[in-house]
């Protein structure tokens, strides 16, 4: 899909990060010409996971995949997770521009969100979040059972992966040329 043919509120996203982002670093100025190929990527997360009542994402940076999940799934509550507050105030600021009454964001140590709050996601997302080992174990704290984890990976992760044996999770390439490591409870 070309950017131009993106719905109204990922074009106002994409904006608005590019605006946030000349006085406060939240995307590298340097990968904007990668930034087409995340937003596509989340696009094709959005079209996998279905219809949840709530996803959490760990680590949600400046709300990739968060925002473009809360504004193609305006029925679903979205969590975002992000322990910058400099991330945190352009994430609450894409929310109340684009109107995401369904978007939360919460600028805390992830551990602590997970010792203090109750959150029940039936999607867990944790994109350039940390080694897939490692959002395994974090999600595991929150996963109940039919929780699913999604990790969007590269191509040369998608294969060092294949040759595991008995991994724990599937593997998905998709016909768009996106890979994902997919794990549920």
């Amino acid at each position: 899909m070309k950017p131009e043919n993106y719905p109204k509120a990922i074009i106002d996203y994409i904006t608005l990060l590019k605006d946030f982002n000349e006085t406060t670093n939240i995307y590298s100025k340097s990968a904007y010409d990668k930034l087409d190929f995340h937003i596509q990527d989340c696009m094709t997360l959005s079209s996998l996971i279905g219809n949840p009542k709530r996803i959490v994402d760990m680590g949600s940076g400046s709300g990739l995949p968060s925002v473009i999940l809360s504004i193609l799934h305006p029925e679903c509550h979205v969590i975002a997770i992000e322990s910058k507050g400099r991330k945190c105030a352009f994430l609450n600021l894409a929310k109340e521009t684009l109107g995401l009454s369904n978007y939360e964001v919460v600028q805390e140590d992830i551990n602590q969100v997970f010792k203090n709050r109750s959150l029940s996601p039936q999607i867990i997302t944790a994109k350039a979040f940390a080694p897939y080992d490692k959002a395994i174990e974090f999600a595991s704290k929150i996963a109940k059972p039919a929780c699913e984890l999604w990790i969007p990976i590269s191509q040369v992760q998608f294969e060092a992966l294949s040759q595991l044996s008995k991994p724990g999770f599937k593997l998905i390439k998709t016909d768009s040329g996106f890979f994902y490591l997919k794990k549920k409870w």
